[in-house]
């Protein structure tokens, strides 16, 4: 028997600590699929750092195994069981299932009460909650699977999958995002299924039958020669180890949360279920209407009321560009005054009133139509941030070049620019560097 590549979690090499166990015929029987509880015999005990030990005392956290287990360990995407483990001198909270093997299951444990002792008699429960709460997801996984093979084609296939108590996540092999509408489809198809109420089918046979009666699966990965196959009649039939709902119905209800891509040609979709999915569309409702009640929008005409509100604001503000522009270009003949001659150029170099690159462009073709030989350099500040355009006549381009100056200005405020031979511009968040942006000009052009 070998491990199953598993390092369990940190830096505690779990699957070293169990080889000689496993090589010995340590082995646990996994009876979690009809039974929630059991009594078993403690045929093994580790400590936080996986040594073996004899026993574990309060407030001690280690690792336990039974010759039987109620609990499912970590495989196939699904989460490991939690729950509580109770000896007669000792209880445990089992914070985690773990499988480093096909044929051992490892409950990871923390002793809240007395201590545990090697060979004793155990009394193991699984929280009915989070088992419930894992089947809901992982079934509505193969009922997504099912329902996005049906929206999209026959070429999807699961890349990958997370099943825990609060969610699931499904990877799977499609080349483009999907749009609201597919989505829709999707999600609309899985309720229609929970719906439907119908009986799960549960069996285990060999690979070649369940390869004939259509089952899908990575068939690449190792399997014994029997396997389980999970059905739900007429809509999916998967191999799978993992627990699920008896009928399709006690899932309740199901959410799509996210679409998005993790890989090239791979898509993830996210989703809730059950009471979890009740909450997120109970969350959504609550923020709808309390931007419902900001807007002043009764039921139905958010839309609109915000539509209207966005054309109120972009009109204030072509209003409010206007009025700058207006009042920059009124300055126009104040800037004028701190021309300077430089090395026989004539330079003008100062901050502006602009509010934002536009109103200082517009305020450059001012300047430039008065400034008919020289070097220009214009600044506007905006929270902190800066903007530069620099602008050459065209008398001097032989000698300096647009682009040429504002590379060398640029990063004094943390930033950097470009643009034609007559004029370029930047940007950077550091308006403080101005001052020593037009210093380094000045230097330029009387170099």
């Amino acid at each position: 028997m070998t491990l199953l590549n598993w390092k369990g979690s940190g830096e505690v090499d779990i699957a070293g600590q169990f080889a000689k166990l496993l090589e010995d015929g340590l082995e646990s029987q996994f009876i979690g699929y009809e039974h929630l509880e059991a009594t078993s015999r403690i045929v093994a005990l580790l400590d936080a750092g996986a040594s073996l030990t004899d026993r574990l005392k309060e407030g001690q956290k280690g690792y336990l195994v039974t010759v039987q287990t109620p609990f499912y360990g970590e495989s196939g995407g699904q989460t490991g069981d939690l729950g509580s483990i109770q000896t007669a001198s000792g209880t445990m909270l089992v914070v985690d299932t773990l499988k480093p093997s096909p044929k051992l299951i490892v409950h990871n444990v923390e002793v809240v009460d007395g201590e545990v002792l090697l060979d004793q008699e155990a009394e193991l429960r699984v929280g009915s909650g989070e088992r419930q709460a894992v089947a809901r997801n992982h079934t509505c996984t193969h009922l997504m699977h099912a329902a996005l093979r049906r929206a999209l084609g026959g070429h999807v296939q699961q890349a990958g999958s997370l099943v825990s108590p609060t969610r699931l996540r499904f990877d799977f092999t499609h080349i483009s995002a999907l749009t609201p509408e597919e989505l829709e489809q999707v999600e609309n198809d899985v309720n229609r299924m929970i719906l439907a109420d119908i009986p799960l089918n549960i069996q285990e046979c060999s690979m070649d039958a369940a390869k004939a009666r259509g089952a899908i699966g990575l068939f690449e990965d190792k399997y014994g020669d029997m396997v389980r196959v999970v059905e739900v009649p007429g809509e999916s039939m998967e191999l799978c180890g993992g627990t699920h709902l008896e009928r399709t119905g006690q899932a309740g209800l199901f959410t799509i949360i996210s679409e998005s891509g993790v890989a090239a040609g791979v898509r993830r979709i996210e989703a809730a279920t059950g009471l979890n999915s009740l909450a997120i569309l109970q969350g959504l409702k609550k923020e709808l209407a309390e931007v419902s009640a900001m807007v002043k929008a009764r039921p139905g005409e958010l839309v609109k009321k915000v539509e209207g509100l966005q054309n109120d604001l972009r009109n204030t503000r072509k209003e409010m560009q206007r009025v700058a522009a207006q009042a920059a270009a009124g300055k126009g003949s104040d800037i004028m005054s701190e021309v300077a001659e430089v090395g026989g150029i004539k330079l003008l170099a100062c901050r502006t009133p602009a509010p934002n690159i536009k109103v200082l462009r517009e305020l450059m073709d001012d300047v430039r139509s008065k400034l008919n030989s020289g070097v220009i350099c214009l600044s506007a500040e905006d929270e902190g941030k800066a903007s530069l355009i620099v602008a050459v006549s065209k008398d001097l381009l032989d000698r300096f070049q647009a682009p040429a100056l504002i590379k060398e200005i640029a990063p004094f405020i943390g930033g950097s620019g470009g643009g034609r031979p007559d004029m370029a511009q930047a940007g950077g968040p550091d308006a403080s560097g101005l001052d020593k942006a037009f210093a380094r000009l000045k230097e330029l052009i009387a170099g």
